[in-house]
């Protein structure tokens, strides 16, 4: 039996390469169709936040679960006294002078991720990175404070539900009056999903961050 299915995979996986399209794609004509669709002259971000958009809610809410999941395993841990960071003084500029520049390239990214390439994953990549930056200098017990004071968990909770509803009024094609093509307001729901999505990925990679950094001392 083993070599029968041994076959049977072998030829599941070629069965892919195997197929024979009926009708060529014509690739500039999908780039346009997307392009009169959306609006806006990023594709990607039109297949990301558009014709694609059942995934994206599903990878928003993967990575919620992710967020909420370390939360968990770390919920009976006891919180270090001492927490690792770098002490050097130029590794401390350098980190800090690299937090600024991920955090401004965060917000040019959520803001005009649709008309330039990126977007709200992305800028909130970026966004997260600034953070780490700002704890692994030395600044950790001063970013958890703040992460407190501002309930960056609440704030990460309501950009999910927000995103998750303006994504349903998408799919429903109840969408806004959207601004000329190439300008900032236009896309309809795109811009404001990307900065809902970016909120969500800075504040949840911060959470994890701030989160291991609290119950382990370190990254």
């Amino acid at each position: 039996m083993k070599p029968l299915y041994l076959i049977a995979g072998f030829i599941l996986c070629l069965a892919p390469l195997l197929a024979v399209r009926a009708t060529p794609v014509d690739s500039a004509q999908v780039i346009r169709l997307l392009v009169s669709q959306s609006g806006i002259p990023n594709t990607v971000s039109a297949v990301i936040l558009q014709a694609r958009l059942y995934d994206t809610i599903g990878e928003v809410v993967v990575f919620t679960l992710a967020s909420l999941g370390v939360r968990w395993l770390l919920s009976d841990t006891r919180p270090e006294r001492q927490i690792e960071a770098l002490s050097d003084t130029a590794s401390v500029v350098l980190c800090r002078l690299g937090a600024t520049v991920a955090a401004m390239v965060a917000v040019e990214l959520a803001l005009r991720g649709h008309l330039t390439p990126g977007g709200g994953f992305a800028a909130g990549v970026a966004g997260g990175t600034a953070f780490g930056l700002v704890v692994i200098s030395g600044s950790a017990r001063l970013a958890d404070r703040f992460y407190r004071k501002v309930h960056a968990d609440l704030w990460e909770k309501l950009a999910v539900l927000a995103f998750i509803a303006l994504a349903l009024l998408s799919l429903e094609d109840i969408v806004p009056a959207s601004g000329g093509f190439g300008t900032v307001e236009s896309g309809g729901w795109i811009p404001l999903l990307n900065v809902l999505m970016a909120i969500k990925v800075t504040l949840g990679s911060w959470t994890m961050v701030q989160l291991f950094v609290r119950y382990r001392g370190l990254l």
